[in-house]
């Protein structure tokens, strides 16, 4: 049967489906996913510009990909995936650094080559609503690359793709422009250090120059994770500094807990995707600054890691209200607990963050 639909539209214009930007409609997507499945390409909006996708599960539909772009077979075709999590389950290696990039950039226009199954494979996590709900109703991941002719200028609007791809596309989702117009910039990860192969629409300078803040705790399921999220906010999206967290004694992959996604939900940041990380020699040499919850979490960091004294404080060292004092662990508690925990981070952050400028101002 889905050969049979692939042979009926081959020669046949595409269709074109206005669908709403922000709330599209579930009946659209359930028809793009349907039209995927049967191997025929669509054609669908991100953030950047129009792609062309392929659901990778289908013999053939990657085929025509290159065959309607006619593109080098020498050239990967990126995967777009729901969410990071998405990618991980799919086997993907990340780094302390290409983490990092991740969880700021994604969902956005960044594509990440990361080692997975023994390749390199380009990742990207769009940030456009019709994008993420196609590939939810797909499955959580498909091939897609720019809906144009390879080597010729990216495709903006739905007209532009359909112009350049016409019936080699079976449908095509009409979002309106999109909204950056510009192709996402794609970081080789896949080594110790990173590496630009195109630049777009992140700058290099906000990729190789970021410094990071690594917290630490214990699980890396509520405290760490929480500063991490809320320095994040206080910091915004042109700071020289990123964030990351990490635990003492964590167990790699555990969820934030319930108490500390709730909690933040109230400071409308979203745990959900968190995964805590045992901490390791590749975090800490990744930190310019190790920020810790207790002076007991000092003491293990200083001892596993010796010579990162003069890197590390604790969090409260930058508060007013709980100066000094060691954050508690509310893992277990109740929802109050979590909020007030949750506060008393958040107390210490506009101190941090000017100290963050000013070793920044000083070199």
């Amino acid at each position: 049967m889905a050969c049979a639909y692939w042979v009926a539209m081959e020669n046949a214009d595409p269709r074109i489906l206005p669908v709403d930007a922000v709330s599209p409609a579930a009946s659209i997507m359930v028809e793009a996913a349907r039209v995927l499945q049967s191997g025929a390409l669509v054609i669908l909006p991100t953030e950047t510009v129009y792609g062309v996708a392929a659901d990778p599960r289908v013999e053939g539909a990657e085929d025509r990909i290159y065959a309607a772009k006619e593109r080098d077979r020498g050239k990967p075709i990126p995967l777009l995936a729901g969410s990071l999590a998405v990618v991980e389950r799919l086997g993907a290696i990340l780094s302390p650094r290409a983490r990092r990039l991740a969880k700021r950039y994604w969902p956005g226009p960044l594509t990440l080559v990361l080692a997975c199954g023994g390749k390199a494979e380009g990742f990207r996590v769009p940030d456009h609503p019709v994008a993420g709900a196609v590939l939810k109703a797909a499955g959580g991941v498909l091939r897609v690359t720019s809906a144009n002719i390879s080597g010729e200028p990216a495709a903006r609007t739905v007209a532009a793709a359909v112009a350049a791809l016409g019936s080699r596309v079976a449908l095509a989702l009409d979002a309106g422009p999109a909204p950056l117009g510009r192709e996402s910039t794609v970081v080789d990860a896949t080594g110790e250090s990173l590496k630009i192969l195109r630049q777009g629409v992140i700058s290099q300078e906000a990729i190789m120059n970021r410094r990071c803040v690594l917290f630490v705790c214990t699980g890396n399921t509520c405290r760490s994770p929480m500063a991490e999220y809320l320095l994040r906010r206080w910091l915004g999206s042109d700071s020289e500094w990123d964030a990351d967290s990490a635990g003492v004694s964590a167990v790699d992959g555990q969820p934030a807990s319930e108490g500390a996604v709730q909690a933040m939900a109230g400071k409308k940041a979203d745990l959900s995707s968190h995964a805590s990380r045992f901490l390791t020699r590749a975090h800490i040499d990744d930190a310019d600054l190790i920020v810790v919850m207790t002076g007991a979490h000092k003491r293990a960091v200083e001892q596993r890691f010796p010579g990162t004294a003069d890197r590390i404080v604790l969090l409260n060292a930058f508060s007013s209200v709980h100066p000094g004092e060691d954050v508690p662990d509310p893992f277990g508690m109740k929802a109050d607990v979590y909020r007030a925990i949750r506060d008393e981070i958040d107390a210490a952050m506009p101190e941090l963050v000017m100290y963050l400028r000013g070793l920044v101002r000083n070199g």
